[in-house]
């Protein structure tokens, strides 16, 4: 499964994207010191840049196996005529494909934050970067301090609608075709790296589910029990899971276990939101913490969420003694909608007794 740490915040807004191709000119421009990227790519990467610092963030890199699939989607945007971070119609990619599906598609398949920014109908790095820092959420992705590396694509397309197409996509792992602008790439060789640790499946293997919560400190993809709808890994390396972050999306966390007398369930919680309450016209971003089957059928509601509950860490408490002697599966199920993104943290999840 993909990693979905993806700060999977599809922005969407105007602008245009630029070709990563090494021998083309665009709108007059000629290629700078990297022969890869244009003038105006390299300008958005010092302006982004600058602004990081301004920030107190650090800068970020090249990674020219981002620039590919910036490239790609830009120019598929352009021929195909459509404005969004799914792949409506491709020349490279799946019909359907996310932005994360496009980046490891190219090679970078990294356990690690991913994000995109697009936009079109901008001629200018200047143009293109205050559109998006004037927009809240492409803002964001612009000053997120888990992201290490940038790919950058400026595409013109004089018969297409908006004629300039923009595509940042964003990572949080320094994979080996990053570098500083003018540099060679850290190495020749592809992005191998697998989604999950190596050891994993054979830690798998020797955990066993001893009837409580194992693995509660989320330090490997052991035990849990991952359904995403994005194909992403809910469990992330700093030793928590993330649930939801993205349009439409459907996750869910569970693990087996054995209820005894007087046992309570705990966990830390924290909920992120990019939701306005009072203009909300849609359903709630929700979670649903339960107890499932084997089958998935739900048995028990325990406590429900919202991005209305979004603010500072919790840490809830919930007697299960009525379910003594069960053995069942504990579930967090979040469903979000395609309005603005809602993220749910979840770590620490544990069976006390008495």
């Amino acid at each position: 499964m993909l990693d979905r740490r993806v700060t999977r915040r599809w922005l969407v807004m105007v602008a245009l994207v630029a070709l990563l191709m090494p021998l083309l000119v665009i709108g007059g421009n000629s290629a700078s010191a990297d022969p890869s990227y244009d003038s105006e790519e390299l300008r958005f990467l010092q302006l982004i840049n600058d602004y990081r610092q301004q920030n107190g963030l650090g800068p970020l890199i090249l990674s020219d196996t981002l620039t590919m699939s910036s490239e790609h989607h830009s120019q598929d945007m352009a021929r195909y005529g459509f404005f969004a971070h799914n792949t409506v119609a491709s020349s490279y990619y799946a019909r359907g494909a996310q932005p994360w599906d496009r980046m490891v598609a190219e090679g970078y398949a990294y356990n690690t934050y991913k994000g995109e920014n697009i936009a079109t109908g901008y001629d200018t790095a200047e143009e293109v970067f205050q559109g998006w820092r004037e927009s809240p959420s492409h803002n964001a992705a612009m000053l997120d301090g888990h992201y290490r590396v940038i790919g950058i694509s400026r595409f013109y397309a004089p018969s297409a609608s908006h004629h300039w197409y923009w595509t940042t996509d964003f990572g949080g792992y320094v994979d080996p075709t990053s570098h500083g602008p003018g540099e060679i790439p850290q190495a020749q060789e592809p992005a191998t790296q697998p989604v999950q640790e190596a050891d994993d499946e054979d830690e798998k293997k020797r955990m066993e589910d001893k009837g409580g919560i194992e693995n509660a400190s989320m330090n490997t993809q052991a035990i849990w029990r991952q359904k995403a709808k994005d194909g992403a890994d809910l469990i992330l390396d700093e030793g928590y899971a993330r649930l939801g972050g993205y349009d439409d999306g459907v996750d869910d966390f569970s693990q087996k276990i054995k209820i005894g007398r007087e046992t309570r369930l705990v966990y830390g919680l924290r909920i992120k939101t990019e939701e306005q309450t009072e203009v909300r016209k849609h359903p709630p971003d929700r979670l649903v913490v339960r107890l499932v089957n084997r089958e998935g059928e739900e048995l028990a509601v325990l406590r429900r969420y919202t991005d209305e509950d979004a603010g500072e860490r919790k840490r809830p408490e919930v007697d299960l003694s009525r379910f003594a002697g069960r053995t069942v599966y504990l579930s967090f199920h979040v469903v979000t909608d395609e309005a603005e993104l809602t993220t749910f943290y979840l770590d620490n999840v544990d069976l006390k007794r008495g």
